[in-house]
């Protein structure tokens, strides 16, 4: 494989700028090891405050950079400096990678012999090796039967491999669920009427890890035991909701609110995990028995048919005809449904086509997906599956939002498709966004990091001037000094041509810190200043700072303007920022050869302030 393009500016784009300052320092005192590339990873191990070394791992393919770890705890967004570090050593000493044959390659000339020999020897020296393997050979040995995906005996195999060996505790769930849900010892009249917090966030959050532990049992393969914790939980915060329902009477007139919405996502992993689990029509009508119970009750505090989503799972469980026929590929404008779809058809084709997933059944997945008109999820199980010709052609018909654009480029990339990948990735910047009637921050700042995506691709191979063209879309979505020296890099000797219309864009937005960033950063000192003429705080501060010497007179008027709001409003207790503001100002006079002047200001201060005394003790030390 040949090296992507890879440059400094790409690095900044994607880590703080102290990381960045550090993993540079890192690099130049010689911290970084040797750097090995083993096929698509980059391996390099670099010395730390600890006393071993961190390791970093850099997965890359001719588009650059696709992944990047450290064993270092490092976790404030953006890669750490370890990774910088070795990123800079691959730029700038290409000469010091030592290529590595991949694996396979020098696995593939052993005889069976020698290679069990190699296991021998690591797992008696590596217990974590061993216990991997242990794993591992589980695994090969469950799919050594050849059987269709999907196929009842091989679901029965797999259970039988996850089966528990104790049971669940249901009565110590459902003690939980209790704790969390009883009143809290108050008086009738203790209550804030007009609290706008909902009681049920706190008794949500304390019986939400329950219902995650359902879920982690249905998704690893033990959908039984996520039934029966399932099924203590439900019956216990619906036990607990008929307290709730008092509280929220007695608060707000109505039983609404996260306590409500839970039981929505209660039905939803019902439904999953009764799909997942491999049941007989028996145990199926009993269940289904049980949530029709609960339904009732739920009437019964009217707050809707959540349920209904779970008894249809229970109900049609993966027999239901239209159902059956869609799954074979007979498919028609009703999709999985004799009639009209109910309101929660396309949240139960979800759950039906994640079950599906897991269970390795993705043609049947494909048709169903299409057959339910959940043609981002199509797309993606396209890509997944490697026809990426296909992806590619059906994601730039249906595909419309950068989230799900950026989910299917991102496949194709894995898939080894990288010139497909981009053309799809600029087919979503090019998309308009609906008009919501208002600002989307999530669009923008969703189609902003897909622009900086395929920035960092058409980079790495080497499609220089499509790359500028989604770093100057990455800017003008999410404008910052970062993104800006991205598309200055790209710009090479179009920087001239290209800066004006960026500069323009920037002061036509409503990005304040961007612009100070970015103004001060080219010495733009009166766009700065227009950017927090009607500001204040951190930002105002640091653009005081940055012009004193060149625009003192401003300093002067913006730093005694925010005093004298402070002074005038007689709050004692933001007097200290009155004093920082008044030293500000201080620092302006002084700069503007203005001594006197200040002197003068000061006596003013003193003689109309007097009476403020923690004021006037603050003002001797200026």
């Amino acid at each position: 494989m040949t090296s992507p393009a890879l440059s400094e500016a790409t690095i900044r784009a994607h880590v703080a700028s102290e990381s960045f300052s550090r993993g540079l320092a890192y690099y130049q005192q010689g911290a970084v090891g040797d750097l090995s590339l083993r096929g698509d990873a980059l391996l390099a191990e670099v010395e730390g405050s600890e006393p071993a070394p961190y390791r970093v791992r850099v997965t890359i393919d001719q588009g650059g950079v696709v992944a990047a770890s450290c064993t270092c705890p490092y976790d404030w967004g953006g890669w750490c400096k370890h990774i910088v570090a070795v990123l800079l050593k691959y730029v700038y000493e290409p000469e010091a990678i030592v290529r590595r044959p991949p694996l396979d390659q020098q696995l593939a000339g052993l005889e069976r012999d020698q290679l069990q020999t190699l296991l021998l020897d690591l797992a008696a020296h590596e217990p974590d090796i061993a216990d991997a393997i242990d794993r591992r050979v589980a695994l090969l040995r469950l799919a050594s039967v050849t059987l269709p995906a999907g196929d009842a005996a091989l679901q029965e195999r797999q259970a039988a491999a996850f089966t528990r060996r104790s049971p669940i505790d249901q009565e110590t769930i459902r003690e939980q669920v209790r704790l969390a849900m009883r009143p809290p010892v108050r008086g009738r009249y203790d209550y804030d009427y007009h609290d706008e917090d909902d009681p049920g966030d706190e008794v949500v959050a304390a019986v939400r890890p329950l219902l995650e532990q359902a879920s982690r049992f249905v998704e690893g393969g033990d959908a039984h035991s996520g039934l029966e914790v399932l099924e203590a939980l439900t019956d216990a915060y619906l036990n607990g909701a008929r307290q709730l329902y008092d509280r929220y009477e007695e608060m707000y007139g109505a039983f609404e609110g996260s306590a409500v919405e839970f039981f929505d996502e209660l039905a939803a992993a019902w439904a999953e995990a009764l799909l997942s689990a491999d049941l007989d029509d028996e145990e199926r009508d009993e269940l289904g028995e049980m949530i029709a119970g609960w339904q009732d009750d739920l009437d019964e505090l009217g707050v809707g048919r959540a349920f209904e989503l779970a008894l249809t799972a229970a109900d049609q469980g993966w027999d239901y005809p239209p159902l059956r026929g869609v799954l074979q590929g007979q498919i028609t404008d009703l999709g999985a449904w004799e009639g009209e779809s109910p309101d929660y058809a396309d949240k139960l084709a979800l759950i039906r086509l994640r079950v599906l997933e897991r269970q390795g059944r993705r043609q049947e997945y494909l048709f169903l997906a299409q057959a339910e008109g959940q043609i981002d999820r199509y797309v993606a199980m396209l890509a997944k599956m490697g026809r990426t010709a296909e992806a590619l052609d059906e994601g730039l018909k249906y595909l419309t939002t950068p989230q799900e654009v950026g989910e299917v480029a991102r496949l194709l990339r894995e898939q080894g498709d990288l010139s497909g990948a981009l053309r799809l990735a600029e087919h979503g910047l090019a998309q308009q966004a609906p008009d919501t009637g208002g600002y989307s921050y999530y669009g923008d700042s969703r189609k902003a990091e897909l622009a900086s995506w395929a920035a960092d691709l058409a980079q790495g191979m080497g499609e220089r001037g499509r790359a500028l063209h989604a770093a100057e879309a990455a800017f003008r979505l999410s404008p910052s000094l970062r993104a800006y020296q991205r598309a200055q890099d790209l710009a090479g000797d179009r920087w001239d041509e290209v800066r004006p219309a960026l500069l323009q864009h920037l002061r036509e937005s409503h990005a304040a810190e961007a612009k100070v960033d970015v103004f001060l950063h080219e010495r733009l000192f009166d766009d700065a200043i227009a950017a927090v003429r009607n500001g204040y705080g951190a930002l105002l501060e640091r653009v005081m700072d940055a012009v004193v010497a060149l625009r003192p007179d401003w300093v002067v008027d913006a730093a005694t303007r925010q005093a004298e709001a402070i002074m005038n409003s007689g709050k004692a207790q933001h007097y200290d920022a009155a004093a920082s503001w008044l030293r500000r100002a201080r620092e302006g006079y002084r700069a503007a050869s203005r001594e006197g002047d200040w002197l003068s200001y000061m006596s003013d201060l003193r003689a109309r302030h007097g009476r403020k005394y923690k004021l006037m003790g603050l003002l001797q030390g200026l």
